[in-house]
């Protein structure tokens, strides 16, 4: 996984395998309201997928990434640089 920031568009890569482990996976379904949005907690996500495998891990780690860079947008498009 990695994370960049470029002309204040911010884009997470590197991380296909885990995104395609939730092929069949519905993610509205998929809740991580209750986790701490920061980047430790999505990479450790992301670690956690890739070592089980599980899909639901995937899903979640997708929904934080998601919530990730929804957060970050706003930051960036408002100019905040407080995290």
């Amino acid at each position: 996984m990695r994370i960049c920031t470029i002309d204040n568009k911010t884009f997470i890569d590197s991380d296909t395998v885990v995104v395609e482990m939730t092929t069949g996976i519905d993610l509205e379904t998929v809740s991580v309201d209750g986790e701490r949005l920061n980047v430790g907690q999505l990479a450790a996500m992301h670690d956690q997928a890739l070592k089980t495998k599980n899909p639901e891990d995937a899903a979640r780690y997708v929904k934080m990434k998601q919530r990730y860079l929804d957060y970050v947008h706003i930051r960036d498009v408002l100019g905040n640089r407080y995290e």
